[in-house]
């Protein structure tokens, strides 16, 4: 059991969000108060509701996240039988609706594919919710869009920057096409996939992950694909540690799932996953980014060791020893501190 007496709340799935996100450097406000992003991929939500299913039971079991990584639509193309298509905008206000009554933001992608044939459609929906102006909502322009394809996200930027939402251009993987309020990144899902939370703090202040000419992105940057179960095998130390990591060198994460991929309630492996993901996420002060920096060196008893003003996350210690007198362990793996 984590006991959190120092950690700023969450608002999370369960109760009303307190006011529109605005941003603050590396982390989100919401009324003014600092919020961290506790994200779930739920691709699949919004088409399961315009069919008229029960989604309670997907919502209800990530009670204790705050926010819906939701697709507008996926082409047949590449998910054959189980691909689905946009909703219309007065159905897609629904559903916002409906799950801003329980608490929840919504990260809407609006291209999932390079097909230009979705542009005109996504800026009309984009324009849909300039006029309705949903509180719960952020936009992501694509998913991936320079991964296996070219997406012409720069064709949707001046809607969505007219529109008053946060949003994000998607782009990553060269991060001098990126554009937006908010910065999402898919981190690798290499054998080492804990310790590339890092590459949240790189984003944002340059230098980084991708080259050492990267510019620095004064925005949030959220990691918002990251592994899932699937890619790196059952750790809950790794998942505690990474989405910990994730909330000091970020604005925060969001939990990846094969399930979550069509918005089913998770496995009881995933379950646990989550867990460990949510205790991460809030161990710590939502603002605590905005304090200082350092990389403590274990001499090898830890992959990596972060360290932002008095919070510390130990990525697959080999001790449960603290590196520095004062710390405080969190949990009872050795991975998260407070002093």
């Amino acid at each position: 059991m984590i006991d959190f007496p120092s950690a700023t709340p969450l608002r999370v799935g369960g109760g009303r969000l307190p006011g529109a996100l605005t941003t603050d450097g590396p982390i989100f406000r919401s009324a003014g108060q600092p919020w961290r992003w506790a994200g779930v991929s739920a691709f699949q939500l919004c088409d399961r509701f315009a069919k008229g299913e029960d989604i309670d039971p997907f919502l209800e079991a990530y009670r204790g996240f705050n926010t819906l990584r939701v697709w507008g639509y996926v082409p047949a193309a590449d998910w054959g039988a189980s691909a689905w298509d946009v909703p219309p905008s007065s159905t897609i206000l629904n559903f916002l609706d409906f799950v801003h009554r329980s608490g929840w933001l919504v990260e809407w992608t609006l291209l999932t594919d390079d097909d230009p044939a979705r542009i005109g459609p996504a800026r009309a929906l984009v324009d849909a919710f300039a006029a309705a102006r949903p509180p719960n909502l952020v936009v992501e322009i694509a998913n991936e869009p320079d991964t296996h394809k070219h997406v012409d996200t720069g064709a949707l930027r001046d809607a969505c920057e007219r529109s008053d939402l946060l949003f994000s251009s998607g782009n990553y993987e060269d991060s001098q096409k990126f554009f937006g309020t908010y910065l999402t990144d898919h981190t690798s899902r290499d054998n080492e996939w804990p310790r590339r939370a890092h590459d949240l703090f790189e984003f944002h202040n340059g230098g980084g992950p991708n080259a050492p000419s990267d510019p620095a992105h004064n925005v949030p940057c959220v990691a918002d694909e990251p592994a899932k179960l699937e890619d790196v095998g059952f750790s809950v130390t790794d998942w505690r540690a990474y989405f910990g990591a994730c909330a000091l060198l970020g604005a925060g994460a969001t939990f990846h799932s094969e399930t979550g991929k069509f918005a089913r309630v998770p496995t009881d492996q995933e379950r646990q996953l989550a867990t460990a993901a949510l205790e991460g996420l809030t161990a710590f002060p939502a603002d605590a980014p905005k304090a200082p920096y350092r990389r403590i060196d274990e001499q090898g008893r830890t992959l990596r060791t972060y360290a932002v003003g008095n919070s510390m996350v130990r990525i697959r210690p080999t001790t449960h020893d603290a590196p520095e007198p004062g710390w405080v362990p969190i949990d009872g793996d050795g991975i998260l501190w407070r002093r």
